[in-house]
C-alpha cells in the first residue's frame, strides 16, 4: 500500500521557512488556543445552558470539542497561509490518493483495531474505556456528539499532528522516524487526562500507524480516514449497531 499521490507535490524548497522554531512555536500556539477554547466553551455551556457537569458530561465534551477544534483548524490554515514560502496544501499533504490505497489502509486499520479489542478482552478488560461509557451515557445532543467525535476531533488532530507538526519536524534533522515518534508522543499526551496507561499505550500504537500511513502514502487523507473510522468504531462500541457491523466485516 505504498502509493504515490495522484498529484504529488514538488520537493520542499530548502529556502522555505522550515525551521524547528516555526513548527514548535506555532504548534504550541495552536495547542494552547485549542485548550483555552475548549475550557472556555465548557464553562460557557455550564453557565449559559445550565448543563450539569456530572449529568451532561457528554454534551459538554461535544460542545467543547466543536468550539475548539473547528476554530483551531482554521487557525492552522491561517498561520500557514501567512508564512512566506509555504504552500498550505503541500505542507499539510492535502494530496489525493487512489481509492484502492485509501481503502486498503482503512481495512488494515480495522483488522488491527479488532485484534486490539480481542487482546483487550483477553486481558480481562472492557474494550470500551470508562470515559467513553460516561460520555455516551450523559449526552442528549447525540448528533453533536457524533459530529464532535467522528469528524471535528479527527480533522483537527490529524491536521495538527500528521499535517502541521509532522511536516515541520520531517523537514528537520529528525526525518520521518523522528517526526512519527514526536507527533505520536504529543498526540498521546493530549489524551492523558482521559485514559489510563493501558489505553494510552493503544493510542500511541494507533499514532504510530497513522504516522506510517502519512509517510508511506504522502497524503493526510489516509491517516484522517483511519482516525475517523477508529473513532466511529469506538463510538459504535456502545451500541448494538457496532456488534452487527463487526460481525458483518469479520
Amino acid at each position: 500500500m505504498n502509493d504515490t499521490p495522484l498529484n504529488p507535490d514538488e520537493a520542499p524548497d530548502p529556502a522555505s521557512p522550515t525551521h524547528l522554531r516555526f513548527t514548535l512555536v506555532s504548534g504550541a500556539l495552536i495547542l494552547g488556543a485549542y485548550l483555552v477554547l475548549q475550557f472556555a466553551a465548557t464553562i460557557a455551556a455550564v453557565v449559559v445552558l445550565d448543563l450539569d457537569p456530572t449529568e451532561r458530561m457528554g454534551d459538554l465534551v461535544a460542545l467543547g470539542v466543536i468550539f475548539s477544534a473547528i476554530p483551531c483548524t482554521f487557525l492552522m490554515l491561517r498561520i500557514l497561509g501567512h508564512e512566506p514560502g509555504i504552500d498550505p496544501r503541500s505542507w499539510l499533504a492535502l494530496s489525493p490518493v487512489r481509492a484502492t490505497t485509501l481503502l486498503g489502509w482503512v481495512a488494515l486499520a480495522c483488522v488491527l483495531l479488532q485484534l486490539a479489542d480481542l487482546a483487550t478482552v483477553e486481558f480481562g478488560r472492557s474494550p470500551v474505556p470508562p470515559v467513553m461509557e460516561s460520555i455516551i451515557e450523559t449526552t442528549r445532543y447525540t448528533t453533536l456528539l457524533w459530529f464532535a467525535l467522528v469528524i471535528a476531533a479527527p480533522v483537527f488532530e490529524e491536521v495538527l499532528f500528521r499535517g502541521f507538526l509532522y511536516e515541520g519536524l520531517h523537514r528537520t534533522a529528525m526525518g520521518a522516524g523522528g517526526a512519527i515518534v514526536v507527533t505520536t508522543l504529543l498526540w498521546t499526551l493530549l489524551h492523558v487526562a482521559q485514559y489510563d496507561l493501558y489505553f494510552l499505550t493503544l493510542i500511541a500504537l494507533i499514532g504510530i500507524l497513522l504516522g506510517i500511513a502519512r509517510e508511506r502514502t504522502g497524503s493526510l487523507y489516509v491517516p484522517l480516514a483511519i482516525h475517523a473510522v477508529n473513532n466511529l468504531l469506538s463510538t459504535l462500541q456502545m451500541t448494538e449497531e457496532r456488534d452487527a457491523l463487526v460481525h458483518a466485516l469479520f
